[in-house]
């Protein structure tokens, strides 16, 4: 089964038709285990790459280092949940 979600990782836009066909797993097992894996969490959403250069639309992506000092109690999780909520915000580590 692990076939089925390497394609739909690859591309999310593939039928289970085309899944069933490529991987020879009959068409209602595919149904099932996408639908499965949706219910359970395996299948966590599915998501569009956009290229944005495309667009015209320019955008900047740089690493940040920031040095601090923790909270009292909280430590650096405070701190970083903080700097999360951002919506530019990707990651924080």
């Amino acid at each position: 089964m692990n076939e089925i979600f390497k394609i739909l990782e690859e591309d999310a836009r593939k039928t289970p038709q085309q899944i069933a066909t490529m991987t020879g797993i009959p068409l209602s097992k595919v149904k099932a285990a996408i639908k499965q894996a949706e219910r359970d969490r395996t299948i966590l959403k599915y998501k569009a790459i956009v290229n944005w250069d495309r667009l015209g639309d320019e955008q900047v992506v740089a690493l940040v280092e920031v040095r601090l000092v923790p909270q009292r109690d909280v430590g650096f999780d405070a701190i970083a949940e903080r700097i999360y909520r951002f919506p530019e915000a990707r990651s924080v580590y």
